[in-house]
């Protein structure tokens, strides 16, 4: 509360930064990525003989510059498998385009079901996700399309001047339910509708609602159709999430304003101020990253996603084959550390959110898809509309429950307490009244 009024004041004049700083406002050190509080923690091993096993969830490991780490993984021969791999440099660090993270995903035979890499950008630190996964309807993979052991390979890609502390490391493991019959072909033209093909909607227009973004996957701020503020410390990256139906595709567009002029000499160029990327419900990045510069006169970047589409995930490119399912999409958006000359209270920033298109009917799954992550109801929209992180919703959903359970509570006590009232009421006109009463009736005669 402290923070949110000084924030007002700061806006009025009336609030030292410093002061904003202290109750915890932008002038602040950037939040770090915060790991989910189920996930397990596990420690890859060197070999692959000493892999620890991996199951559906959530993990956290530690990786250092060049370290290669393994993990084991035990699969059916019915679903889809997605794992992701996302390392976190600290905030405010330098990150290269040597920088990055690798996963592949192979059988115990060595041969590679699929691969993924991230790379840094820009010289700004921000979380890192790799992807690699198994497809059972992928007629190139028959080796990896059998039931039995699998390894997820981990590998930290460093250069000459990379960061060299050891990184904080999240592991996400996803098993899609099959399809019943057959598997869709990928539809003619669909190539042509990537990012860079797309003619853009309108954005978004109207009075932005403030929406603080989240550290992570894991607590990233639900929003959906509309026009969303933050105001980001310097180096920090924050993460949003938006629930997208099949058929439906994803616009977002994050806008940084112009900063205040002042009379000083030199350049207002700052070669790298920002970016923003889009994650699929897995994790996996839609774009290689970009890191946009900023010049003091305002900026903007955005993204158009392909229809979400089921077949989308046996084509080539990885913003196309990204939307290969429905369910939460992840908007990450961060500043970079020199953002502080032009924002020293912490740089504004507005998100333009555009689901478009009508929602189309799940394919046919044989299992339920929507557990699994991959799906979207109306319980999603709620929480897009409200604004709600998972852990809140999950909060609402218990308040709710056990409010419902009060007023079923409620209701028995005063249907007890209504059949007690009329008992005692019977007994007590019993009680009152005379002996041999009420008469007997006269009897008739003939």
């Amino acid at each position: 509360m402290a923070a949110a009024l000084c924030a007002t004041a700061v806006a009025l004049g009336t609030c030292a930064p410093g002061a904003w700083a202290a109750n915890g406002g932008p002038s602040g050190d950037p939040r770090t990525y915060r790991t989910a509080e189920d996930a397990e923690k596990v420690t890859g091993s060197s070999s692959s003989a000493d892999a620890p096993e991996l199951t559906s969830g959530l993990f956290t490991d530690r990786i250092k510059p060049g370290e290669e780490k393994y993990y084991a993984l035990d699969l059916d021969a019915r679903s889809d498998v997605h794992i992701t791999a996302t390392g976190v440099p600290d905030p405010g660090t330098r990150i290269t385009y040597q920088d990055g993270l690798q996963v592949t995903l192979q059988n115990t035979d060595g041969d590679t079901c699929d691969r993924g890499d991230t790379k840094g950008s820009g010289d700004t630190a921000f979380p890192l996700s790799a992807y690699a996964s198994r497809l059972m309807g992928d007629p190139d993979d028959e080796a990896c399309r059998v039931k039995g052991p699998y390894l997820v390979h981990v590998v930290r890609e460093e250069g000459d001047n990379s960061d060299p502390s050891s990184w904080p490391l999240e592991l996400s493991v996803m098993e899609e339910p099959g399809l019943k019959g057959g598997i869709p072909a990928p539809r003619p033209g669909t190539e042509e509708e990537t990012d860079e093909n797309n003619t853009r909607p309108a954005p978004p227009s109207g009075p932005a609602k403030t929406r603080k973004g989240g550290t992570g996957f894991n607590d990233a701020r639900a929003v959906g159709d509309g026009v969303w503020k933050d105001r980001l410390r310097p180096g920090e990256t924050r993460y949003f999430r938006v629930p997208v139906d099949w058929g439906q595709r994803l616009y977002a567009r994050m806008e940084v304003p112009n900063a205040a002029r002042e009379a000083k000499t030199g350049s207002s160029f700052l070669p790298h101020g920002f970016r923003m990327n889009v994650y699929n419900p897995a994790r996996a990045p839609l774009y290689d990253e970009e890191v946009k510069s900023y010049n003091g006169d305002g900026a903007e970047f955005d993204r158009y996603s392909n229809p979400v589409r089921y077949e989308n995930r046996f084509l080539d490119r990885d913003s196309v084959s990204g939307t290969r399912f429905a369910g939460w999409y992840y908007v990450a958006v961060t500043v970079g550390p020199d953002m502080v000359q032009q924002f020293p209270d912490g740089t504004p920033v507005t998100l333009r959110i555009g689901v478009e298109g009508h929602a189309k009917a799940s394919p046919s799954y044989d299992g339920d898809a929507r557990a699994a992550g991959f799906g979207v109801d109306d319980q999603d929209r709620e929480m897009a509309e409200k604004g709600l992180t998972e852990a809140e919703a999950d909060s609402n959903a218990t308040l709710r429950i056990f409010g419902w359970a009060g007023v079923g509570a409620g209701s028995a006590l005063l249907l007890v307490l209504a059949v007690w009232l009329l008992t005692a009421r019977r007994r007590a006109a019993a009680a009152a009244a005379p002996q041999g009463w009420p008469p007997h009736p006269p009897y008739s005669h003939g």
